[in-house]
């Protein structure tokens, strides 16, 4: 079950999974979700809290049309406010046999601050029959929320290390530095431009490209041309996901520069790591301690302090400068994370994670 947007079919199978679309206003107005998510859009434009109330009233009419038409064991819901909050209710008011998992991938954990708030997550994390979060720094906020350690794993989510995000051709790298994601504020895309400000003189062809939309991008555009760097940045816009290893296997080092946004969002996993590290790329992350499960200072890629665009340079300098350092990182990449982050072992993850739910009392 997932939010209806222009354009989408309202059920359909798409690759053996049934797929129900919600309708929570006029077609050309559902854009609440999606194009970087509720949050970012909500930021964007606040007259869409105008949609929440009929975005959840809607979302809560298929979820119990869903529940008595299908007979569910188990939802497994994700983001705790408020597809979790709605399961958790659904079950204690009119399924009390149903299971609940609810899964939070970083910005509702981090963003949505204040004690009411606070409260809801706390109640979801408890009622829930387990909760999986996709980094260790994210279950140690939970815990310091009050929640049962032993209710939370951290299961990343999977990318395909198998046939997408793999090594292509070293000797066909055509840009220097890429950047791969939404263009808000968490990413820290402006820290990645005053480095490449500061590498100007010392790498005048240095190129950059920025691959993905959102809402900083004209913002970030304004900036390339500020700091006198913009004939060395293509801003690529968004691809498809089918096109995204193109652009890692094409670029010698990959910058994940992220950052804690002013209203506390921040990555919950740096998946993007996970991908660019994958497709054999050198890759550089921010300190954030949810990139810390990903990439390991020296061994398979190099880690700045977040905002610091100095630091970033000083380490772009040091790949640049240093083919076999660069050569080490890229040899250590892709298998760096096949263990942990393919889509088949996080598959059975989560096949053991729901089998233990359903073998277990429903409720908590």
């Amino acid at each position: 079950m997932a939010p209806h947007y222009p354009g989408a079919s309202r059920h359909e199978v798409i690759e053996g999974i049934t797929v129900y679309r919600f309708r929570y206003f006029f077609p050309f107005a559902e854009h609440l979700a999606y194009d970087g998510g509720i949050l970012t859009n909500l930021k964007r434009n606040r007259f869409k809290l105008l949609l929440v109330p009929l975005f959840v009233a809607a979302q809560s009419g298929m979820l119990l049309h869903l529940c008595r038409k299908y007979r569910i064991s188990l939802i497994h819901a994700h983001w705790f406010i408020p597809q979790g909050l709605l399961a958790v209710l659904a079950r204690n008011l009119f399924f009390r046999s149903i299971r609940v998992l609810v899964t939070s991938h970083g910005a509702d954990l981090f963003a949505l601050r204040g004690g009411i708030l606070q409260g809801m997550k706390r109640f979801v994390a408890r009622q829930s029959d387990h909760v999986t979060v996709v980094s260790k720094t994210m279950k140690q906020h939970l815990q310091e929320m009050g929640c049962d350690p032993q209710s939370i794993s951290v299961q990343p989510m999977g990318v395909d290390l198998k046939l997408r995000f793999v090594p292509g051709n070293k000797t066909a790298r055509q840009t220097d530095l890429v950047f791969v994601g939404r263009l808000v504020e968490k990413k820290g895309a402006a820290t990645l431009l005053e480095a490449l400000r500061l590498l100007q003189v010392e790498f005048p062809a240095l190129k950059l490209a920025i691959v993905g939309d959102g809402p900083e991008k004209p913002a970030l555009q304004a900036l390339a041309e500020k700091l006198a760097v913009a004939r060395q940045v293509e801003f690529a816009g968004a691809v498809e996901n089918l096109r995204v290893p193109d652009w890692y296997r094409s670029a010698r080092i990959a910058v994940i520069p992220s950052v804690v946004a002013a209203d506390g969002d921040q990555e919950g996993l740096g998946l993007v790591a996970v991908e660019a590290l994958g497709c054999g790329c050198a890759t550089i992350v921010s300190d954030l301690p949810a990139l810390a499960d990903v990439v390991r200072d020296g061994e398979n890629g190099l880690v700045f302090h977040a905002g610091d665009a100095r630091d970033l340079a000083t380490k772009i300098r040091r790949i640049l400068s240093n083919n076999s350092l660069y050569e080490q990182l890229v040899r250590n990449s892709s298998r760096s994370v096949a263990a942990q982050f393919d889509w088949q072992q996080v598959g059975r993850s989560y096949v053991e994670i729901i089998e233990r739910c359903l073998e277990a009392p429903p409720g908590r």
